[in-house]
């Protein structure tokens, strides 16, 4: 991969269930980040992708080139399809690269999240210098992907990487279920006897503090999340194992995540290296993910 350079700006969003996140790409770096509510409708998410790009386009000289998206989904990047389970429904069905640039009157890029987030690590981040790394997103379900020499494993019908489907156990519970942060906190607080209920976070913390209940659930957490790790670490065998998301600012997850890993090597003869990171870019390695597969689409040079 190279730095790509760029005459102009373009402008990346990055569409979440809650939020939609934004940036300029301009001489090399992403400036001017922003964010606003994820709208209830199509036609309104429209108008405010409009809203923000006639915002930049009066404060830039240069031009807009482009704009780059991340959203979630399985998304055909050739036709502009987004598939599966996706936390925006009503980006489903419908060419929307080609329903945007219409709109937009700029060419537009569309690319699955958790790749986006592969593509930044791989670009200029943790895995710029791996020749295979993989890449879990841990937030209010599982995502994942995989990049072998600089560019995204996509599978046939772009579901490669999407780890967060794996059954974990008999009952058929999925990795989304057991180790997400989110799901962990709803176990706690349906637990619970108070009526305080918690985030995430909220559980982490009562458990740094001695809480029983929250220990159960954050070791639980880390269980699934370890058994995870190893398991992409013996079936997809790569240079690195990033982590993405909001978990990935907590201290000592990395060294957790390692430690059970190494157990289950040992106890199952695996006899492989471990590496684990956390994500360089943080919150914005889907915002630089989307402009590299803009810049580097056919026909974009």
């Amino acid at each position: 991969m190279k730095n790509e350079k760029v005459n102009g700006s373009v402008l990346a969003f990055d569409i979440g269930g809650t939020s939609v996140k934004y940036g300029l790409w301009h001489e090399q770096k992403l400036s001017n980040k922003g964010k606003f509510v994820t709208p209830t409708r199509w036609v309104e998410m429209v108008e405010q992708l409009k809203h923000v790009q006639t915002e930049f386009a009066q404060l830039l000289t240069s031009p807009i080139i482009g704009i780059a998206i991340s959203l979630p989904g399985s998304v055909n990047t050739d036709t502009g399809l987004i598939a599966g389970t996706s936390a925006v429904h009503y980006l489903n069905g419908f060419d929307i690269r080609q329903e945007l640039s219409e709109q937009l009157g700029l060419p537009v890029s569309v690319q699955n999240d958790a790749n986006c987030a592969a593509l930044a690590e791989s670009w200029l981040g943790n895995a710029s210098e791996t020749s295979l790394a993989a890449l879990l997103v841990v937030g209010s379900g599982i995502g994942g992907a995989i990049v072998a020499n600089k560019k995204l494993l996509t599978g046939h019908e772009y579901f490669t990487g999407e780890f967060g489907y794996a059954v974990m156990n008999a009952a058929g519970d999925t990795l989304s279920e057991l180790g997400s942060p989110v799901k962990m906190a709803q176990r706690f607080n349906q637990l619970n006897s108070t009526a305080t209920k918690l985030s995430g976070k909220g559980v982490f913390d009562a458990a740094d503090k001695g809480n029983a209940l929250a220990q159960k659930c954050v070791d639980e957490f880390y269980h699934w999340l370890g058994i995870a790790a190893y398991n992409i670490m013996v079936s997809v065998n790569p240079d690195c194992l990033l982590i993405g998301g909001a978990i990935s600012a907590r201290r000592g997850l990395v060294s957790r995540l390692t430690q059970q890993v190494n157990v289950l090597m040992e106890k199952h003869e695996a006899n492989m290296s471990v590496n684990i990171q956390t994500c360089y870019f943080e919150n914005d390695a889907n915002l630089i993910g989307a402009v590299y597969q803009f810049l580097n689409e056919p026909g974009r040079h």
